[in-house]
């Protein structure tokens, strides 16, 4: 039998340094939650009218940035929780935080106006933020991005920036899973204490950079071995208009807020 020598023999305890790895678990955490809303948004079921809720969503944007008065805001919230009602609590909770910080960072930037020269037309603004983005977060939920994507051709949208607005949204769930695994893998082989953390989230950033732009050279060869010429058609699934009803629906709805917005703002 082979005799062993004694650092062989000799048993050994390696006890790392305690370290925290939150900055890593929050990254993750941060990215993971990107990439499913990302991918929950393209999942969504085709209704096809999101061309008129679009057209809608811009009437009603201006609409609520023009009144002069709370009467029509309130009418515009009654909508969008008639809305909510559809959706479940976690996107509910979603909308409702985004907006409410919105509407808190605007009433700060105006609580100066609001000390010195007293409550007025101003007042209005945090109310009026908070509707805009629950508008917009109201149309990010019932419609997917190729969806409102293709509904702004409709609006005579050159193709080269539809075709930018989606190639960054298929880019970012490409760019987000390879992010994902680099800080999965970060995580993994932590061990011991690294005060330098920052180092690590550098090259991760640095990896994914370079992927990137591997990533815009093949598109372009691809895009130039196929003559693209500039050209993007709308496909065949987003040419659909749904059914009528909605249309008529979104109609009648248009109508309604365009009488409620001309007799509360006093114009009849």
């Amino acid at each position: 039998m082979m005799d062993l020598p004694d650092w062989a023999k000799r048993e050994e305890s390696y006890r790392p340094d305690k370290d925290r790895d939150a900055f890593i678990s929050r990254s993750l955490l941060r990215m993971m939650e990107m990439l499913k809303v990302l991918r929950a948004q393209a999942g969504r079921r085709h209704r096809g009218q999101a061309g008129m809720a679009l057209a809608l969503l811009i009437l009603l944007l201006l609409a609520v940035v023009t009144a002069r008065t709370p009467a029509f805001l309130w009418t515009v919230l009654g909508g969008e929780l008639v809305l909510m009602t559809a959706l479940t609590g976690a996107q509910l909770r979603q909308i409702v935080m985004g907006a409410l910080t919105t509407a808190l960072f605007c009433l700060l930037l105006i609580l100066p106006a609001l000390i010195f020269w007293g409550t007025g037309p101003a007042i209005l603004l945090p109310f009026k933020t908070f509707l805009c983005v629950t508008a917009l977060n109201l149309l990010q939920q019932y419609f997917s991005w190729h969806e409102i994507t293709a509904a702004l051709r409709r609006f005579h949208l050159p193709p080269e920036v539809i075709f930018i607005l989606d190639t960054t949204l298929r880019y970012l769930v490409l760019l987000g899973d390879q992010a994902s695994l680099l800080l999965t893998s970060l995580k993994l082989r932590s061990v011991g204490h690294n005060p330098r953390k920052h180092r690590a989230m550098a090259g991760i950033m640095g990896i994914v950079m370079q992927r990137s732009q591997r990533l815009s050279l093949e598109m372009a060869e691809a895009m130039r071995c196929r003559c693209f010429t500039g050209e993007y058609p709308v496909m065949a699934g987003e040419r659909r208009r749904g059914p009528l009803l909605g249309r008529l629906m979104l109609l009648v709805l248009l109508a309604l807020y365009a009488f409620l917005y001309l007799r509360l703002e006093g114009f009849f």
